[in-house]
């Protein structure tokens, strides 16, 4: 009988023996594929989240905000300037106009409200029924119609909500064209539908589609492409605002350090690094909890096959000085040894694989979950009211996240698993076959 058969055959000497180790190998291989299995998926999660959320960088001019503040247009060479900075995936680029009465045949769907007559009062004009000797009084503001030109007319940073066209078609928003998207609020305001006409800076424009976005003040307003209203306007070049995409949420603050770099104080930069952080870090916790979970459970393994085999070896001492008297040599011995040890952890495998298979999907929602709510205990349950309402936010983003990492079993993992397995029978084996190679066939036969 050879090394490797007389191995295999010497793993069920003992069937009770047997049964426990490839019990407890069975769990540790299991929770060692489930926590790779959480970790893979939370981290394709994580990348996904860097991809997509807290990636937003704002670039206005200096000094304005909406129509309020001071400060001169953005130009298309600052405009170039963040397009080619580094890590910037895409931008989308506005400037933004406001019709009065006397600029369009349109009238405005919104009601100012004190609140409107408050922020507007600057711009309502003497009466000229005015008494000598008296005060002349103000005749009533009248609402606006906000205009926003945009090279990304189907974007939510366009209209600061989702947005969804009623009829009609969307726009092309790097062309010059006359044609516009109308507010639902707006076109039925003034009966306009998709296809119909309206004037605005002495020009005709064409009704290409409605749009709704459920924010009354947005969907009493008008989207055209950039270059028409630049050219309407008389503002050739001018941009208020630059919503830049970066590739990851990693490269954040750099780019917002490049472009505070090379626009100096003719701009104002806000980013979204808190929100990117706070996105990710959730997710990074369940990942390096997994992690832990591996290293454990690939420590436990080892140990177990360690013990098991120390034990084994102590018990066929006298076994092992025999074969060695007449003639096995230590090369020999501890090949079978290795095998025996080799079969068991095969056999754990097998059964903790399939065990591995079962469970990977609950625990990693077991794992999700329980850091889910700690995530909102933590950060929900602490400080003002204020500060409780500024970061619910950013909180639903994070449990959003969290929600949607389901578990993904590849080859890889699989890979990955029986490479661990292996590994656990070889560290396993080290200190048997260690033991093994210092019998001295006399002294045991001597002491038997």
């Amino acid at each position: 009988m050879n090394v490797v058969s007389r191995g295999i055959k010497n793993a069920f000497r003992s069937p009770l023996r047997t049964g426990a180790i490839v019990l407890m190998l069975a769990i540790s291989i299991g929770l060692i594929l489930s926590m790779l299995v959480a970790r893979s998926s939370v981290s394709t999660k994580i990348n996904e989240v860097k991809a997509t959320a807290g990636t937003a960088i704002t670039v206005s001019p200096a000094g304005v905000r909406g129509f309020s503040g001071g400060g001169t247009p953005l130009t298309t060479d600052q405009l170039a300037t963040i397009t080619k900075t580094a890590h910037i995936a895409s931008t989308s680029a506005t400037l933004s106009d406001q019709l009065g009465t006397t600029d369009t045949n349109l009238v405005s769907s919104l009601e100012l409200g004190s609140f409107g007559m408050r922020q507007q009062r600057f711009d309502s004009t003497p009466s000229t029924d005015s008494t000598a000797g008296t005060a002349p009084t103000r005749r009533a503001p009248t609402p606006r119609t906000l205009v926003t030109g945009t090279t990304n007319p189907n974007s939510v940073s366009t209209t600061g909500s989702d947005l969804t066209l009623t009829s009609g078609a969307t726009i092309n928003g790097s062309g010059s064209d006359l044609v516009a998207l109308v507010g639902s609020d707006l076109a039925a305001k003034n009966s306009l539908a998709a296809g119909n006409t309206f004037t605005a800076y002495g020009k005709t424009i064409t009704v290409k589609g409605i749009f709704q976005t459920g924010n009354k003040f947005q969907d009493s307003s008008i989207i055209m492409p950039l270059t028409t209203v630049q050219n309407v306007t008389g503002q050739a070049g001018a941009v208020t605002s630059v919503v830049a995409t970066v590739d990851s949420s990693d490269h954040v603050d750099a780019v917002v350090s490049s472009l505070k770099s090379a626009l100096g104080d003719k701009a104002d930069i806000t980013s979204q690094a808190a929100q990117a952080a706070a996105n990710v870090a959730s997710l990074q916790s369940i990942a390096s909890l997994a992690l832990a979970g591996v290293v454990g459970a690939t420590i436990a393994g080892a140990v177990i096959v360690l013990l098991a085999m120390v034990m084994i070896v102590r018990e066929r001492r006298r076994e092992i000085g025999v074969i060695k008297a007449i003639g096995g040599s230590n090369r020999k011995v501890i090949g079978q040894f290795v095998t025996e040890a080799l079969t068991l952890t095969v056999i754990g495998a097998v059964v903790g694989l399939g065990l591995g298979v079962l469970v990977s999907g609950p625990m990693t929602k077991s794992l999700v979950t329980s850091q889910g709510s700690t995530t909102q205990a933590t950060q929900g349950g602490s400080g003002p009211n204020g500060s409780v309402r500024a970061f619910r936010g950013g909180l639903s983003q994070i449990g959003t996240n969290l929600t949607q990492v389901t578990a993904s079993l590849t080859p890889q993992i699989f890979i990955s698993a029986i490479g661990i397995t292996l590994f656990i029978a070889i560290i396993g084996s080290a200190v048997p076959a260690w033991f093994i190679a210092r019998v001295r066939p006399a002294e045991v036969l001597r002491t038997e």
